[in-house]
């Protein structure tokens, strides 16, 4: 009733010219507001309309509404085991089918028994990442999206379905989850919509100045978001500066920034439609995972959703063009002397990017440091292993001797990180509001030595047991369906950028890595799943020991070694002081000039299964 009611207006671009009197400004939020009364006439017009506009009606029934909640793996009316139940769950996809640029992977649940369907999309284009202009018109194409798809889906998400569109590096993905007997419908409504906003944003915003308006905003809203990175926490921009040196081709900030604040060459609704067309319909490779309540029949209905409207329309991705992401290889200290000079010698870290935080405001300092051990095919299953659980055994170390006992700052971690293109490392992390970068390497580097003598000191059984403990982390059992689906989908895309002869998933992976760690004890073989003689516990600790001393001891002839520092402008006077070091970097310049200097990383994966060459 409209004598019963309160109308909530919210718009940013509400004009404060009508009745600037009557705006008011909120004490605690400083937001600007307007109360009105609703007229005696205006209540007396609303109950008793002359005429109601057409566009006002009762809405449509919901056609994502399910009716068949029925499981597809009884259709067949025989009953399975227990045993068979719990053996389906460990039951990878299979390979539904396969065309030269689309691979379509499809497991019908027979586990968790639920009327419902998981659907993932990876379309993988060279044009996404291709320059800065590129990935920045990608992203607001995205944006974009999104918002209108609101008005397309929203009956999908009242009715138990929802979906979720990213832009990455490699191309674009799409998720898809809900009630297994509308999904597809779901999928073919997105993907449509995806290809017809693209003709829409060409025609310009003459045709369409609503969407020139959300283009805009999406614009607006991804430069603010971009220039807000520079005010993260210390310890996340010294995470995103390493990243820049560590990785072979990374865009920098500011290269976005400038896309989409020049005025000589503005980002344009035709020039970000074009990019996207060129991202979903021009060369091309995809993979499709259907896991859940659906059957081969509903498999094929999905797989004839995505040709339809992507691969019928595209040209296979060649293995050439297919876009590849590698590491840099950080220098030895040997190596850093030719390229620093004789000064670097002495350093223990002889690579060091640092920056002064962007807000005088900022209150904390920040070191990450991060020592490479060599990348997939180097290290192999027992490399990668063995360096989990050093980085198991490391976190709580560092914890207790930074955090605990000298209390460096409230942040302070260590983890076994890996880099695009497959290399590895353990990285330290330290955030402090009272001591300077400088010092707070100088305290990373002494509890490294001072790990080393833990490990030493450490019995054979003791390591043993901790890496069982890793052991069981790796062979983690999923607990729900999700997750299951994020399990077999993330060893799938992990082949996505690879050679054409080693594209085959490894879905036994963490099995195999957690099988190389565990130790010798009764009633394991005397043999790993790789094929590999099981260490004792005293074999392990020798491995352990000899794998730090190889890679991270200050000392250690193949070290190499990288420290990003972030100042607060309490600190400046030490910042200024610290760039005439060597092997001291300070802009995005040097970093790229250091590169000029350093190899990459071989990309082949530790876990490959090699196609047989065809001749």
């Amino acid at each position: 009733r409209p004598d019963n009611c309160m109308i909530n207006v919210i718009d940013s671009g509400l004009s404060q010219d009508d009745h600037p009197d009557r705006w008011k400004v909120e004490p605690l939020y400083g937001a600007v507001y307007r109360e009105n009364d609703i007229t005696t006439e205006q209540m007396e017009q609303w109950g008793n309309p002359v005429h109601i506009d057409d566009e006002l009606h009762v809405p449509a029934l919901n056609q994502y509404i399910p009716t068949d909640f029925s499981l597809r793996c009884e259709d067949s009316g025989e009953e399975i085991s227990e045993l068979e139940r719990e053996r389906s769950k460990l039951a990878p996809p299979t390979l539904f089918s396969e065309r030269p640029n689309f691979r379509m992977w499809h497991k019908m649940d027979q586990f968790w028994r639920v009327p419902k369907t998981f659907i993932r999309l990876s379309i993988v284009s060279p044009k996404t990442y291709e320059s800065p202009r590129s990935m920045t018109l990608s992203r607001i194409y995205q944006r974009v999206l999104n918002d209108d798809l609101n008005s397309f889906v929203y009956d999908a998400s009242l009715a138990g379905c929802s979906y979720f569109i990213s832009c990455a590096p490699t191309g674009y993905k799409i998720s898809v989850r809900g009630y297994s007997e509308k999904l597809p419908m779901l999928l073919d409504t997105l993907t449509s919509r995806m290809l017809s906003l693209i003709e829409e944003l060409k025609e310009g915003k003459e045709k369409h100045p609503g969407l020139f308006d959300r283009f805009q905003k999406a614009k607006d809203n991804l430069l603010r978001e971009t220039k807000n990175y520079r005010l993260d926490t210390p310890h996340e921009v010294a995470n995103y500066n390493s990243r820049l040196l560590m990785e072979e081709n990374v865009w920098y900030l500011d290269n976005y920034v400038e896309e989409m604040e020049g005025d000589e060459d503005p980002l344009t609704m035709e020039e970000c439609a074009d990019v996207a067309e060129a991202c979903l319909s021009g060369r091309l490779k995809a993979d499709a995972l259907c896991i859940g309540n659906i059957d081969e029949k509903g498999t094929s209905k999905v797989a004839d959703v995505i040709n339809r409207h992507f691969m019928d329309r595209s040209r296979p991705l060649n293995d050439a063009e297919c876009p590849k992401f590698k590491s840099m290889k950080l220098p030895t200290r040997a190596e850093a002397v030719d390229i620093f000079g004789p000064e670097v010698a002495s350093e223990p870290i002889p690579v060091k990017y640092q920056e002064l935080a962007y807000s005088p405001s900022e209150e904390n300092n920040a070191v990450e440091v991060t020592l490479q051990a060599g990348c997939d095919s180097s290290l192999g299953f027992e490399g990668i292993g063995i360096l989990d659980l050093i980085g198991h055994l490391a976190y709580s170390s560092a914890y207790n001797q930074l955090r605990t006992r000298e209390q460096l700052g409230y942040i302070v971690s260590v983890y076994t990180r890996k880099t695009a293109g497959g290399a590895w490392g353990l990285t330290v992390v330290v955030q402090s509001s009272s001591k300077s970068p400088k010092y707070l390497e100088e305290r990373i580097e002494a509890w490294i030595n001072a790990f080393r003598q833990e490990l030493e000191e450490m019995s054979p059984e003791a390591m043993a047991m901790e890496a069982r403990a890793v052991v069981v982390q790796l062979l983690e059992e999923d607990t729900k369906l999700s997750q299951e689906v994020g399990t077999w989908w993330n060893e799938i895309v992990a082949t996505e950028t690879n050679n054409e002869r080693i594209t085959t998933p490894a879905f036994d992976r963490l099995e195999k890595l957690a099988d190389e760690l565990n130790p010798a004890e009764k009633g394991l073989p005397e043999t790993t799943k790789n094929g590999n003689k099981r260490k004792s516990p005293k074999e392990l600790k020798e491995r352990v020991t000899g794998f730090f001393d190889q890679f991270f001891l200050t000392d250690a002839p193949e070290r190499r070694a990288m420290s990003a520092r972030v100042f607060n402008h309490t600190s400046k006077a030490e910042y200024e002081e610290s760039l005439n070091e060597p092997g001291v970097l300070s802009t995005y310049s040097d970093m790229r000039y250091l590169k000029e200097f350093l190899p990459t990383w071989p990309v082949v994966p530790y876990w490959r299964i090699e196609k047989k060459s065809e001749r």
